[in-house]
């Protein structure tokens, strides 16, 4: 009996000893908390590929300038068609039509107060002119020649015919305005106006 008694005594001295026990704790986490302190880096904002880029805007030409003042040419062309002008003022006089088919372009035109007349009608003239005009005299000055490209000139210019038609004594002044072309290597006149200068009256 005594036996048995020791043996329950000895039960319940563990069982209490088991049960006085405080249950382990459950271990921290060891994982790093981030350091909240740190600026957080803002993304920069990304730039759109889709918008055209912008050109650099260009210069606009000066329209005001007229468009011969940028065509180099040399002294040589220019009095080239001084000389072809006076020759076809003396041939016109002279009513030589070689020297006036070479001068006078194919299509040629004239306008002048007395009306339009083609290639053949201005050497037609001429030829019929030419025996009624006697001791006449072509003098032409104040020539001004532009270049619109290396073979297209505008030519004005001022000239002064004297002599007899018919035996009556005459005087013609005029202004003209020539458009020259070089075609083949030869430079003709494909325009011309011709515009009176008006006389003074003597006292």
């Amino acid at each position: 009996m005594k036996k048995i008694l020791g043996v329950l005594v000895l039960t319940i001295a563990a069982l209490s000893i088991t049960l006085g026990q405080e249950p382990e704790k459950p271990k921290p986490d060891t994982k790093p908390v981030p350091d909240q302190t740190k600026p957080v880096t803002e993304a920069k904002p990304v730039a759109d590929q889709a918008k055209p880029v912008t050109e650099p805007t260009k210069p606009v030409p000066d329209q005001t300038k007229p468009v011969g003042e940028t065509v180099a040419t040399t002294p040589n062309a220019e009095q080239e068609l001084i000389a072809l002008d006076k020759s076809w003022g003396d041939a016109g006089l002279k009513g030589d039509s070689a020297l006036l088919e070479t001068i006078l372009a194919d299509d040629f035109i004239g306008n002048s107060p007395i009306g339009v007349a083609t290639k053949a009608q201005n050497i037609a003239e001429a030829k019929t002119n030419a025996p009624n005009i006697t001791n006449a005299t072509y003098v032409a000055d104040e020539y001004t020649v532009r270049f619109l490209d290396p073979n297209t000139a505008v030519m004005t210019h001022r000239a002064v015919e004297k002599g007899l038609n018919k035996g009556k004594e005459y005087n013609d002044q005029h202004r003209s305005m020539h458009v020259w072309v070089k075609r083949d290597g030869r430079w003709q006149v494909v325009a011309s106006q011709a515009t009176p200068i008006p006389q003074k009256s003597t006292p």
